[in-house]
C-alpha cells in the first residue's frame, strides 16, 4: 500500500477536549454495524452481478465477500492499472474498518463516555484474539466516514470493472477518487 493510502487509513486523534455521552457512544456501535450491513448487501450484490448471477456459498463472512468480489476483477486489473489501485485503495479502507467492525461485534468489552469533554477519553475497549484495544470517538467517527463512502465506492468500481470502453472506466475512476474515498 502507498504512503499517501496509509496516512489516509490511520486513525486520527482528535486532542481537544470534546463533551461525549454515553448515548453518542452507543450510536457510535450502532452506526458502524448499521453501515456495515449496508456494505455487505451490497459486496454480496455486486459478487452476484460480477459472477455471472451466483452468490458462492463458499463466500459467506464478510471477509470472504470482500475476497471474492476482488478476484472477480482480476481482468479489469490486468487491463487497466488504476482499477487495481483503485481495488487496492477500496480493500484496504474495508479491511481497516472490517477490523473495528469484528473487535466491536465480537469483543465489546467496555464503554466510557466524556460527558463534560473534561477528559477527552470517550472510548470503547474490545478483546479479541487475547489483544485489548482502545478505540477512541474520534477513530469511531472515522470509521463511520470511511464506510459512509464505500457502498458507492464497491458499486461505481464494479460498474467500471465490466466496462468496456476505457474513457467510461477513467470517468468511474475519477468520480471514485473524488467522491468515495476520503
Amino acid at each position: 500500500m502507498n504512503k499517501e493510502v496509509e496516512a489516509g487509513l490511520t486513525m486520527q486523534d482528535n486532542s481537544a477536549p470534546n463533551p461525549i455521552s454515553i448515548e453518542e457512544m452507543k450510536a457510535s456501535v450502532g452506526s458502524i454495524l448499521f453501515l456495515w450491513s449496508s456494505v455487505e448487501r451490497e459486496l454480496a450484490k455486486r459478487i452476484i452481478e460480477l459472477g455471472g448471477g451466483a452468490l458462492r456459498s463458499d463466500a459467506h463472512t464478510i471477509s470472504q465477500k470482500i475476497t471474492r468480489w476482488e478476484s472477480l476483477q482480476t481482468d479489469a486489473c490486468a487491463a487497466r492499472p488504476e482499477h487495481q489501485a483503485l481495488l487496492r485503495d477500496v480493500r484496504g479502507r474495508l479491511t481497516m474498518s472490517l477490523d473495528i467492525r469484528n473487535r466491536i461485534a465480537h469483543g465489546l468489552i467496555g464503554i466510557t463516555a466524556d460527558p463534560f469533554g473534561d477528559q477527552g477519553d470517550a472510548h470503547l475497549m474490545t478483546e479479541l484474539n487475547g489483544e485489548t484495544r482502545k478505540h477512541t470517538h474520534s477513530d469511531l467517527e472515522h470509521v463511520m466516514r470511511v464506510l459512509a463512502h464505500m457502498v458507492s465506492a464497491i458499486s461505481a468500481l464494479s460498474r467500471a470493472a465490466k466496462e468496456q470502453d476505457s474513457r467510461e472506466a477513467e470517468r468511474s475512476y475519477r468520480g471514485i477518487r473524488l467522491n468515495h474515498l476520503p
